[in-house]
């Protein structure tokens, strides 16, 4: 039998020396140095024997022996055995691959006895971070309070959302911004938290109410705002300046020149503030929930802009760090989460937005599945 050491392994240190695992369990072997010496050796595919012979005497019965407990454990991979991970974590890595398996199966203790007391203990465990972040002495802009009708019925607006890659290239009135901002950042009313202190409700859901969004906009064409970088302040709703000099040329290096995030008449800059979930869920799992609530603040955001007739436009595709820098945040406690933007929709049809064209029919993905008797038979249960 011929062996190798598997490609991906994850350690850690304790007060014993080194530990080893599989990703995604949680089963650790305690690495001495001749298990070291052992695991060295196994780059590439050896023969046992082989392998034990290196050793010599006694210690080649004890290498072969510690061999095949490896191979059991998953430490090690024979020819014969399927040592490949899945195709999607090839192209993710190990990295991507051990945060999805660690975060998975987290207990919330929901209906559990033992809810209270862990709520009281996190509760007592100091000070929640603040909900709001403020500059307060930057210049403001403050922001009309009324903020303009969305008459627009609903299924108008599901129908007409899209994602616009071309914009008209007019300025956009500062109350069609403010009613974005108030809309998507804004708290709507204040709610009582319990252990946990008051808590927002905004339009946009967000894990426990914690709300760890941050909102950034560029002004480049807006009636009413000198152009520049802004802080939006939520509970104040009012911008406040921190930067006169960014243009259009600057979010576009960042945002590896794509022209829908920079051609329309703003762009918001999203971050996350990690503390505000980290305080309450304190496992993992948590590290998922920032991404589901950047997934609601930026559908808000869309529906309310195609609300207002406006076109907007979202994507991750930006420069972290750079962003980062521009907004001058910590990027260990606050990191660029989204980059969300609007203007004035370029002259298109009704149904399809500038920039954009329908596929061939014959570019159309086709299920295989005819009818759900050819789906795959699985357990029964209640959905």
């Amino acid at each position: 039998m011929r062996v190798r050491r598997r490609d991906q392994l994850v350690c850690r240190w304790d007060s014993g020396g080194l530990m080893i695992a599989l990703p995604g369990q949680r089963r650790w072997l305690r690495v001495t140095p001749d298990l070291m010496n052992l695991l060295q050796r196994l780059d590439d595919f050896t023969h046992v024997d082989e392998l034990a012979a290196q050793f010599g005497g006694d210690a080649a019965a004890a290498a072969t022996k510690a061999v095949h407990a490896l191979r059991d454990a998953g430490i090690l991979v024979a020819e014969t055995d399927d040592a490949d991970p899945p195709p999607v974590w090839r192209h993710w890595g190990p990295i991507a691959s051990r945060m999805h398996t660690e975060a998975r199966d987290a207990n919330y203790l929901v209906d559990s006895p033992r809810r209270d007391a862990t709520a009281t203990r996190i509760a007592s465990d100091g000070e929640p971070p603040a909900p709001f972040k403020r500059y307060p002495d930057a210049p403001a802009v403050h922001l009309p309070r009324r903020t303009l009708p969305l008459r627009t019925p609903v299924e108008d607006v599901f129908a007409a959302r899209r994602t616009h890659r071309e914009f008209a290239g007019t300025p956009v009135g500062v109350d069609a911004l403010a009613t974005v901002l108030a809309c998507t950042f804004a708290p709507q009313r204040f709610l009582d938290g319990g252990v946990f202190g008051p808590q927002q409700g905004r339009i946009s859901a967000s894990a426990g109410g914690r709300h760890e969004v941050e909102c950034y906009v560029a002004v480049f064409d807006v009636t009413g705002v000198p152009p520049g970088l802004y802080h939006y302040a939520p509970e104040v709703h009012r911008l406040e300046l921190l930067d006169a000099g960014v243009d259009r040329q600057r979010v576009a290096a960042l945002a590896y020149e794509q022209a829908p995030s920079y051609e329309g008449a703003f762009t918001c800059l999203t971050t996350t503030v990690a503390a505000r979930l980290s305080w309450k869920y304190r496992h993992p799992r948590a590290y998922r929930l920032w991404m589901y609530d950047a997934g609601h603040y930026g559908q808000t955001f869309a529906l309310t802009c195609t609300a207002l007739g406006l076109a907007p436009f979202q994507t991750v595709a930006f420069h972290d760090s750079g962003v980062e820098a521009l907004l001058g945040v910590d990027a260990d406690h606050e990191f660029a989460t989204y980059l969300l933007a609007a203007g004035n929709p370029a002259p298109a049809d009704d149904a399809f937005p500038g920039g954009l064209r329908h596929p061939p029919p014959a570019r159309l993905p086709v299920s295989a599945h005819r009818s759900p008797a050819d789906l795959p038979a699985g357990p029964e249960g209640v959905g």
